[in-house]
C-alpha cells in the first residue's frame, strides 16, 4: 500500500483526519529516508548495529549540501539549507522548518552543523 493509503486506512478513510494526524516531523523522517536511502525504511528501523553505516550515510547526505567543502567541511550554510530543505519540498519561510532546524540542533537560522545534522536525524530514527 502507498502511504496515502496506509494513512486512510489508519484513519477509517477519513481524508480530513488522515491529513490532521501526518505531523510535519513524521512528513521530513519520509522525506529525508527518500534522499538519504532510497526508500530503504531509515527510521523504521531500531537496529543498533546500523549505527556506523546510518552515520556515514547521514554524512555523505550533508556532504552534498555543504557549500564550502575546504573551509567550512562540517557546516551546511543558508544556501546549502534552502537546497535541502526545497528537496524536501520545503522554503525556510515554513512553521515546520524552526521544528527541524531545532531538531538538527542549528546553531543559527539556516545553517546546519555535520554533528547536529548527523546526531538530531540519529536520534529522531
Amino acid at each position: 500500500d502507498s502511504v496515502a493509503a496506509k494513512q486512510l486506512k489508519n484513519h477509517n478513510w477519513n481524508i480530513e483526519q488522515a491529513v490532521d494526524a501526518e505531523e510535519p516531523l513524521g512528513i521530513m523522517k519520509r522525506k529525508t529516508n527518500e534522499l538519504l536511502f532510497n526508500n530503504k525504511r531509515y527510521f523504521q528501523s531500531n537496529n543498533p548495529k546500523d549505527t556506523s553505516s546510518a552515520t556515514q550515510t547521514l554524512n555523505k547526505l550533508f556532504d552534498t549540501y555543504r557549500d564550502n567543502a575546504k573551509e567550512e567541511p562540517d557546516t551546511i550554510s543558508v544556501e546549502g539549507s534552502m537546497r535541502y530543505l526545497q528537496d524536501l519540498g520545503l522554503s525556510l519561510e515554513e512553521p515546520v522548518v524552526l521544528a527541524i532546524l531545532t531538531e538538527l540542533s542549528a546553531p543559527t537560522m539556516g545553517e546546519l552543523t555535520r554533528q547536529g545534522f548527523v546526531d538530531g536525524w540519529k536520534r529522531l530514527r
